[in-house]
């Protein structure tokens, strides 16, 4: 097998700084395109209805989750990883030119064909992120050695929050100065540009050789889900507390639309939001990072759905805009509370030699309440507006919490 040891001091070295680097452009990458508030603007302005803004986050967290299971049993064949990363990231790197082409020629003459082009293309586009993942997952454990994992997915993620603060103040100017779509396109251009740029980066990290072929394995998740769900309560429990949680997310896809839409906000806004959603990510990792050593997975998940109940009791009572500003931290907070413990206590849960397995069940149970959430959100917004949508996330993330803190025991205690 390959490993991140026989490689010199000097190209692991290399491939660390241009790794980090890499998923840091990513990051920065994806704030002139952001599924929290600039697609779902964009759409808004085309005048895509609340049932289509929904389907933002609903097509993103089925591509991160589906997707993975197909891909898999690829990845467990290949000989280099590496060219199968660099060849299928052209999928998920795939949707941005033609949103920018469809900004600068179709969205004008007509709306609702560039809304359902619109979808369809970030649909694809996250599809390959979720088939890629797998693949980047199992180079990154090729290059770098896994006492080294934590700091290097703590730099990428830390520099593109960084960046992103900046990138986010781009776009607000970007938005606010060029007129309505070229704007939007403008920003999907810089988008694939920076996504291009990190193409090159990701060219020049070098693979160990293998030396030994993969067997071809084969698992059955759904086989295995009654079995281990009866045996292992907190496990069980841990998914079903993030089962509620999915559905306390859904509104975040429309606190962009309606805070701009109640306090007449100008696009310069959407910029404001994002740099507060991404900048808050990094910030957060300094508190989640060490409590998750020092205490346990469990005590980050519980900080981080407090945070995402915070600001949707926020949202629903704010009169007037600046609140919003602490919602959209406190979503990013959530977001990297989960980043960081979401997955790893699930690894602390499964014996070692079943974590695939595990990893696999708890996708493929939460994926459903992940891609209906924000569709159902969107029907509740047409029906009956925006602060019922924060009031059934607000109600969600109490059981959610409840289920978590009561129902499950930190994994790292109960050894």
């Amino acid at each position: 097998m390959s490993d991140p040891e026989s490689l010199s001091s000097r190209q692991y070295r290399k491939n660390f700084i241009l790794g980090a680097t890499q998923s840091g452009l990513w990051g920065l990458a994806l704030t002139f395109a952001s599924t929290a508030t600039v697609i779902p603007m964009f759409l808004k302005k085309l005048g895509a209805s609340d049932v289509e803004i929904g389907l933002i986050p609903t097509l993103v967290n089925l591509g991160f989750t589906f997707p993975s299971i197909f891909s898999a049993p690829i990845v467990e064949r290949v000989k280099s990883v590496k060219r199968f990363v660099i060849t299928v990231t052209w999928l998920e790197r795939s949707p941005y030119p033609f949103l920018s082409l469809l900004a600068f020629t179709l969205a004008k003459s007509n709306p609702q064909l560039t809304i359902y082009l619109s979808l369809i293309f970030l649909a694809i586009g996250y599809f390959g992120t979720g088939f890629i993942m797998p693949g980047w997952m199992d180079f990154v454990a090729r290059i770098i050695p896994v006492t080294s994992r934590g700091k290097f997915i703590a730099l990428g993620n830390g520099l593109g929050g960084i960046l992103g603060i900046g990138g986010s103040i781009l776009v607000g100017r970007i938005l606010s100065i060029y007129p309505f779509p070229q704007n939007f396109g403008i920003c999907f251009l810089i988008t694939m540009f920076i996504l291009l740029v990190a193409y090159v980066i990701l060219l020049c990290i070098k693979e160990p050789h293998i030396e030994e072929k993969r067997e071809d394995k084969k698992v059955s998740y759904m086989k295995e889900i009654p079995r281990i769900l009866r045996d292992n309560t907190y496990f069980r429990n841990y998914i079903l507390a993030r089962f509620f949680v999915s559905f306390g997310v859904m509104g975040l896809a429309f606190y962009t639309v309606h805070a701009v839409g109640k306090f007449s906000l100008s696009d310069r806004f959407i910029g404001t939001f994002t740099m507060f959603f991404v900048g808050a990510q990094p910030l957060a990792n300094l508190l989640w990072g060490p409590l998750a050593d020092k205490t346990g997975h469990k005590n980050v998940l519980l900080g981080g759905v407090t945070c995402n109940l915070i600001g949707n009791l926020i949202a629903l009572i704010s009169p007037i805009a600046t609140p919003f500003y602490l919602v959209f931290a406190l979503s990013g907070a959530m977001n990297s509370a989960f980043m960081i413990s979401g997955l790893p206590i699930i690894l602390e849960f499964a014996p070692p030699d079943r974590r695939p397995t595990f990893i696999g069940i708890n996708n493929v149970l939460i994926s459903p309440a992940l891609a209906l959430s924000p569709l159902i959100g969107g029907f509740i917004a047409k029906s009956s507006g925006y602060p019922t949508v924060f009031l059934v996330s607000l109600i969600a993330n109490i059981i959610g919490l409840s289920v978590l803190y009561f129902g499950v025991t930190d994994p790292r205690k109960k050894n």
